[in-house]
């Protein structure tokens, strides 16, 4: 069980409704009565004009907001009790950066660029380099061979030459990639674009029945992130095969494949929920989450081998059971009198 599958908690509807948005805390619709309405009616200084409100800026998360809470939804159905998945606010919630994203998006589509592009000069055009009139005695202007650049047809001077795909190439660092994709999260759950679903499977791979789930739920321009599924896993491939006909939709089964540019271009980012902890091993592979997953893999990866000795011991005859439990104990009194011969 990943660490947050287990930190999963049931929120009731009253609960839900607390959890924070740094985002969502001061907004006033035009119907509502909140506190900014209330103090508007109450100040002497107000008239019937009406004035706007500046919307609030968008904060870092402080010490409080450890986390942001997304709903957990279910692909077939709704799940019996509402709960929701607690999300890094480090990686979630992270401050607009549209210079950086910017360059990672323009460096990412100029990495895209086959580099053929490619024009003859004067010297690979097919004309004879022959003079093309005397030097002198014509009485117009000097003129080379039939190639020359300033002629039509001739050789093109300073043209773009071939480079290759690795010439168009710009370099992006590694934790600009990683600051990259923090903030395009970011974004998307700040707009309440991002959901988190149990699984992404179908059935059957047909296209028709994909679509309609996804119209229902307002996804027709999504883009779905799953993790790695085995060669068996019929259900996951069948969604993978369907989705690859709709031209708005796109699945990504790796998450070290998802870019920027993947992001930005769907308007949903929809995450399988054992994705969301490969994704915070790679977006920030030194932060405190990632060692307290490792830590739990240690500790899960433990205790299934304990499990597994104290099974396979069980199955030993009496005999042999006590047999064993002699020659550990035993083993148990020599190493102790080596450590205190050690000692002394």
């Amino acid at each position: 069980m990943s660490l947050f599958a287990a930190t999963r908690r049931v929120f009731r509807p009253s609960a839900l409704a607390s959890t924070s948005r740094a985002l969502a805390t001061a907004v006033e619709t035009p119907g509502s009565t909140g506190a900014l309405a209330d103090a508007a009616q109450a100040s002497p200084l107000s008239s019937a004009t009406p004035r706007s409100t500046p919307l609030p800026r968008s904060q870092p998360p402080t010490a409080h907001d450890d986390f942001v809470h997304v709903p957990l939804t279910g692909f077939y159905q709704k799940p019996a009790e509402r709960m929701v998945v607690p999300l890094p606010a480090s990686l979630f919630n992270v401050p607009s950066r549209p210079s950086l994203l910017h360059k990672i998006i323009t460096a990412y589509r100029s990495s895209l660029r086959a580099g053929t592009a490619s024009t003859k000069n004067r010297a690979e055009v097919n004309y004879s380099g022959k003079k093309m009139r005397p030097q002198k005695g014509t009485g117009r202007a000097r003129l080379g061979d039939r190639g020359s650049p300033m002629l039509k047809g001739g050789g093109r001077a300073f043209g773009p030459r071939a480079k290759g795909p690795d010439g168009w190439k710009r370099k992006i660092n590694r934790k600009e990639e990683q600051l990259g994709l923090k903030v395009s999260l970011s974004d998307k759950w700040r707009r309440g674009n991002l959901a988190i679903v149990d699984k992404l499977a179908l059935d059957l791979p047909k296209t028709r029945l994909l679509q309609e789930k996804l119209g229902v739920r307002g996804w027709e321009d999504a883009l779905f992130v799953t993790s790695l599924f085995e060669e068996g896993d019929s259900e996951r491939a069948a969604f993978a095969l369907a989705a690859g006909n709709l031209p708005s939709v796109a699945v990504v089964d790796n998450v070290d494949d998802l870019t920027v540019w993947e992001i930005l271009r769907r308007e949903k980012v929809v995450l399988e929920v054992d994705a969301v902890d490969q994704l915070i091993e790679r977006v920030d592979p030194e932060g405190p989450w990632v060692d307290e997953m490792e830590e739990e893999m240690l500790l899960e990866a433990e205790a299934e081998a304990a499990a597994l000795v104290q099974s396979e011991f069980e199955a030993l005859p009496a005999a042999e059971q006590e047999q064993r439990l002699q020659d550990m104990a035993t083993m148990l009194a020599a190493e102790e009198q080596v450590a205190s011969e050690t000692r002394a």
